[in-house]
């Protein structure tokens, strides 16, 4: 699965951390209390021309973003760090950035929020929705959908079993039409 849209990845975070989802949560909340004014911060840097320390704040966010298994963010990054060291400029697309941050903290913070029980539901809830997306993404596309990648979208995915093997039956048998109508329906 293309981990590059991928908001929040709960499973991903926990396997960085040995399972510690306690450590995990903390260090989520962290990053949303240390980050929440990022986009303010960094803005204000390029606006001073102070480009070291921009360059430093994009770069350690994007490798905090990383670890955490905050892969939208991580990617994002990077081109917004491009800018800030090569060009000395926040990129034209920078709002969408600045919109990921935000989008981000809230994941973190509806996740922090969730009592004990719906916590990992609401991740996995999450994890579901984005497969759901890529997949249907890959469908329109008409890409190439190996069978481990289709594996693992459908695993996430809270679908009846028969339902499954419909979608990939469509798959296998390259009706990609009908896998979309499946997936749009269930």
């Amino acid at each position: 699965m293309d981990q590059s849209a991928t908001v929040l990845d709960f499973e991903f975070g926990m396997s960085q951390l040995s399972g510690n989802k306690t450590l995990l949560l903390t260090l989520l909340n962290k990053f949303s209390d240390e980050y929440r004014t990022a986009n303010d911060d960094l803005q204000r840097l390029v606006k001073e021309g102070n480009f070291v320390d921009a360059y430093s704040l994009i770069h350690t966010l994007k490798g905090v973003a990383g670890n955490l298994g905050l892969f939208a963010l991580h990617h994002a990054s990077k081109p917004v760090e491009a800018s800030v060291r090569n060009d000395k400029c926040l990129p034209d697309d920078y709002p969408s950035f600045s919109a990921l941050i935000d989008e981000t903290i809230a994941a973190v913070e509806a996740l922090s929020a969730a009592p004990e029980p719906t916590a990992a539901p609401i991740a996995n809830s999450a994890v579901a929705t984005q497969a759901r997306e890529q997949f249907i993404a890959a469908l329109k596309a008409s890409e190439f959908i190996s069978q481990s990648t289709l594996d693992e979208w459908l695993s996430v995915m809270s679908l009846p079993a028969e339902t499954k093997q419909s979608i990939e039956d469509a798959v296998d048998e390259l009706d990609y039409d009908e896998a979309i109508e499946l997936l749009e329906k269930a």
